[in-house]
């Protein structure tokens, strides 16, 4: 009767452990999904030097990772820079960087487990950036989305409270200004 007692017990403890294990699992794949990213843009960064929104080459190599919609919104505001470009007028998101709160970028990047949202889930990304001996770090936020089974960028929020016009507001909102020009 103990025995029979144990097992079920035993049983009741692996579902508990499972069902544990397999939201501790979702959590790590949309945290997992935003490493991917800034790990592939970081190195992106690196061999092509992005400044302000990436051209379609750059943008092919990162768009993977988001939703369609951003997608969408980025080749949008390409297609604005070069209508501006023709008109000879300012040219917008050409310098800075749109993915994070500073226009300078970042050295090095960690990343909490994602908490869930309305949206789908959004962690909360440390950066620093160190430059000529000295180290500023800030936080920011990426919300991601579940698209066709992935976990994906639905975007980024920019809390750094140096970010000046960016602070605020996130990389949907900065880039999704059309007509620019």
């Amino acid at each position: 009767m103990i025995r029979k007692i144990f097992t079920i017990a035993l049983g009741f403890g692996v579902l508990s452990t499972l069902s544990v294990n397999a939201a501790t699992s979702e959590k790590d794949d949309a945290r997992e999904a935003a490493v991917r990213f800034f790990d592939d843009y970081a190195t992106l960064r690196k061999t092509n030097q992005i400044a302000g929104l990436p051209n379609m080459q750059q943008l092919d190599a990162v768009s993977r990772h988001f939703i369609p919609k951003l997608h969408r919104i980025f080749y949008i505001s390409l297609r604005e820079q070069h209508r501006c470009r023709t008109r000879n007028k300012p040219i917008p998101w050409s310098s800075g960087d749109l993915f994070t709160s500073n226009d300078a970028g970042y050295t090095s990047f960690t990343i909490e487990p994602s908490i869930p949202t309305q949206f789908g889930r959004q962690s909360t990304v440390h950066f620093s950036l160190e430059q000529n001996g000295k180290v500023q770090r800030w936080s920011d936020e990426v919300i991601l989305h579940k698209e066709n089974g992935q976990w994906m960028i639905y975007d980024i929020e920019y809390h750094a409270p140096f970010a000046g016009q960016k602070a605020g507001k996130s990389l949907q909102s900065i880039i999704d200004k059309n007509p620019a020009c």
